[in-house]
Order: structure tokens, then C-alpha cells, then sequence
């Protein structure tokens, strides 16, 4: 039986190197019997997002997954989400720079997609929980909220890390209410689902959402 709370709570991410276009309409039209809260897509398929899901609420990854790409680039995929009208984009932070301890760079990285995006969309950055130490969360955590984003994504998913509830609770101590946190990367069904919003998670991502909203066994 769906659980209504975590269904509602429910970031779809139809994402991964060899989706098809068949495959992603199969998709919408499954999702499109739930209660979701958004989907993510990559660029590819902006546009035919908006004319499948049944929620006007699309996002869009931004230097997915690694974080490397240019500021430029960011900027400019930030301005494309704008104009198509996306209600999100979830970026990468910097990593390679963060682990050089060169934090200026994150830092006006991040700056220049916040105000590329100009409170038009949520600016959800993605701190890749399972792959930093606590002091690294921290890092990104405390340079985000001084530019003004406070969504955090903890992973990417795709098998750069793993989100643990301790995670979550972490990141809760440390701030409270003052950010909002979709938790990612870990979350394969509804058990796992509950763990996380019971430590403090306001939104779950998942590849297998079937199975996270309870309605699959």
C-alpha cells in the first residue's frame, strides 16, 4: 500500500546514461498515478519533461555529478532553466577545488549560479554527503546559507556515495530549520524512506520509487 507522506515527499529522477525516450514517457505515465512531489531531468529531456509529467514542477541537474564544470557553464545551464521555467535546478558544487581547500572558488562558483538564477528557481546544491567528512559538510553547508541556498541534496546518486540517517541528523544538529534537506543515494525502499524523514529529511530522492512509496513489495 503507496504511504501517502513519503509520496508526497518524492523527487523522481529519471536519469541514467542510456534512457530512452520510450523509456521515459513509460515513466511519466506510471508516475503520473502518484502524488509526487517533483522530478529531476537532464537537459536532454527538459523540454519533453514539461509535456509529460502531469507536475509543472520540473528541475534540472546542473554539472551532474562531478562538479567540475565551468562557472560559465553552470551559469549558462542556470539561465536556461530560468527560461524554460523550471521550479529548480540541483548543482554539484566544486569538489576538486573544496578538497584543495581553494574554498574561494567554491564559494564564488556557487555565488555565480545563485544569482544567475535570480530567486526565480530553488538552487538546491548537493554536497555529496557519502564522500566528505563531516568538517567538509560543514564547509559547503555553512558557504552555501552565506549566499542564501539552503536546500541540500546530500548525493548524486549514481553510485558516488551513500546518504546514512546519521547524515541527516548531522546536518539537523548543526542547522535546524533553517535549511531543508532531500536526501539521495541510499534510499532503495520504504523502510529506508521512513529511517530518513524520521532523522530529519524533507524530501526523498529515489531510482526505485516504486518501491519507496510502498507500491511494490
Amino acid at each position: 500500500m503507496v504511504e501517502k507522506e513519503i509520496e508526497q515527499r518524492l523527487i523522481a529522477a529519471p536519469i541514467k546514461l542510456d534512457m530512452t525516450e520510450e523509456e521515459m514517457r513509460k515513466f511519466a505515465n506510471e508516475l503520473n498515478n502518484y502524488d509526487y512531489y517533483s522530478i529531476i531531468v537532464d537537459e536532454y529531456y527538459l523540454d519533453l519533461a514539461f509535456q509529460l509529467f502531469k507536475k509543472n514542477r520540473v528541475g534540472l541537474i546542473v554539472s551532474y555529478p562531478l562538479g567540475g564544470m565551468t562557472t560559465e557553464t553552470k551559469v549558462k545551464l542556470t539561465e536556461i532553466a530560468v527560461k524554460k521555467g523550471c521550479s529548480e535546478i540541483n548543482v554539484c558544487p566544486n569538489y576538486n577545488a573544496l578538497k584543495s581547500g581553494d574554498i574561494e572558488t567554491v564559494k564564488s562558483d556557487l555565488k555565480a549560479v545563485f544569482n544567475a538564477a535570480n530567486g526565480k528557481l530553488d538552487v538546491v546544491a548537493v554536497p555529496q554527503v557519502g564522500l566528505m567528512t563531516l568538517e567538509e559538510i560543514k564547509k559547503i553547508c555553512d558557504i552555501c546559507l552565506e549566499i542564501g541556498i539552503y536546500i541540500f541534496k546530500t548525493n548524486s546518486g549514481m553510485n558516488l556515495g551513500k546518504s546514512e540517517p546519521e547524515h541527516i541528523e548531522y546536518m539537523r544538529r548543526l542547522y535546524g530549520n533553517r535549511i531543508e534537506i532531500e536526501v539521495s543515494g541510499g534510499v532503495r525502499n520504504l523502510n529506508q524512506a521512513r529511517a530518513f524523514v524520521r532523522a530529519g529529511a524533507n524530501r526523498v530522492h529515489s531510482s526505485t520509487w516504486k518501491l519507496v512509496i510502498g507500491a511494490e513489495d
